[in-house]
């Protein structure tokens, strides 16, 4: 009798301590594979700048910046997908000038340094500019109507990847939703200029802002 009940015991206890042991473990797996994951992104990003710096013909900073978005493996707790902003910069190699001194020719005070997005029709005094940094959030398609951005606006459907059903993204500075992180409305490619180059483009309305 006694022997049976050790048995009954020793059952019940592996079926409780069994699965959390599974757990535990899946769940550390899922840590190492959004490292992995992460790594392997910034590895992609890597690559293409340092091939794009080869090939530009100005002298600039190549800025990349890519979401990775990550769903834990045995998502018991119903934990959302995680977003991870991976980024990838490098100068521009237009050749050697002799006599030149390290960092020669990167700005001066008649001549700043800028930061302009591909395609963008303005430029921006700080790298860090909102309106250049996107922090990326998965939400709901069912939920982005009660969303609003930093400036109290709600979303509105994008033009280029067409919004979407499911998970959509969103960006606290933007006013656009969006179905797909590849979209090109999330992704963000960043020059390095001095001022005299940004040809017509005008200053960013939040940089001026901070300048005053």
């Amino acid at each position: 009798m006694l022997k049976k009940r050790i048995k009954a015991v020793l059952t019940l206890e592996a079926s409780v301590v069994l699965p959390l042991y599974m757990f535990f473990f899946i769940s550390l797996l899922s840590v190492f594979e959004m490292m992995q994951g992460a790594m392997d992104k910034d590895f992609d990003l890597s690559r293409i700048v340092k091939s794009a710096a080869l090939l530009s013909p100005v002298d600039t900073v190549i800025d990349i910046a890519e979401p990775y978005v990550f769903e834990p493996r045995c998502n018991v707790f119903n934990i959302p997908a995680q977003v991870l902003m991976c980024r990838a910069r490098a100068h521009s190699w237009t050749g050697y000038t002799q006599g030149s001194s390290p960092g020669e020719g990167r700005g001066s005070t008649e001549d700043p340094i800028v930061y302009v997005a591909e395609n963008g029709t303005v430029y921006h005094l700080s790298r860090t500019c909102t309106h250049l940094d996107l922090s990326i959030k998965p939400v709901d398609s069912s939920r982005v109507g009660d969303a609003r951005n930093r400036s109290g606006g709600k979303y509105k459907r994008c033009e280029i990847c067409g919004g979407g059903s499911g998970t959509v993204y969103i960006t606290e500075e933007g006013d656009r939703y969006h179905s797909s992180l590849t979209c090109s409305g999330l992704k963000r490619t960043i020059y390095e200029m001095p001022l005299s180059q940004v040809g017509g483009r005008r200053l960013c309305s939040r940089c001026a802002v901070t300048r005053r």
